[in-house]
């Protein structure tokens, strides 16, 4: 079933006068279903189609990323829809969660139900049919953990910043103290 024909039943899209969180940005020729929800300060690209998923607080989502599209269930006799009470419902069964300051890059693939995790990075042409953990670079079909973005002890002084809670300029002023601070353990 093609992107247009399960949104089309969904009947639930994004209205460009819709109230957003605060400095969302979803690009013209993106498709986010109502039943979404999304993060304040976050970007979704170009032909991005995002259904039944909650994205945190500055989430960047590069173009063509799929994000929780209908899956159709394989020991049913027939797969087809058409056999579906409500297709939508049937199709998108479980949420998928997408944790603060994640990026997921160009024209990736996460798979319904899959949870990403706080400042989790996923490659390019990924295929995400997993869990994602915290700070984890995710890459491949199907994307497998190749390294974490930040030591365990750094992860823990992120995770109590709490700094994506914060509205952008606090943030920012939040960010530049890790990032000094880090800074800093790297040169003594």
């Amino acid at each position: 079933m093609s992107v247009k024909a399960l949104l089309r039943g969904a009947r639930k899209l994004v209205s460009r006068q819709a109230p957003l969180a605060k400095g969302v940005k979803i690009s013209s020729s993106a498709v986010v279903t109502r039943d979404s929800e999304i993060g304040a300060y976050s970007f979704i690209g170009h032909g991005a189609a995002i259904t039944r998923a909650t994205l945190g607080r500055y989430v960047s989502i590069a173009n063509n990323v799929s994000i929780g599209m209908g899956e159709h269930e394989l020991d049913r006799v027939s797969t087809s829809s058409v056999f579906y009470a409500c297709t939508y419902d049937e199709l998108t069964k479980a949420p998928c969660v997408i944790g603060p300051d994640v990026w997921i890059g160009v024209d990736a693939i996460v798979r319904r139900g899959v949870t990403i995790g706080l400042g989790a990075v996923i490659g390019a042409n990924s295929f995400v049919n997993r869990d994602v953990p915290d700070f984890a670079i995710a890459v491949g079909s199907p994307a497998r953990v190749i390294g974490h973005r930040f030591t365990p002890a750094q992860q823990d002084v992120i995770r109590a910043s709490r700094w994506w809670e914060h509205e952008r300029a606090e943030a920012e002023a939040l960010i530049a103290q890790l990032e000094a601070g880090f800074a800093q353990e790297s040169q003594g």
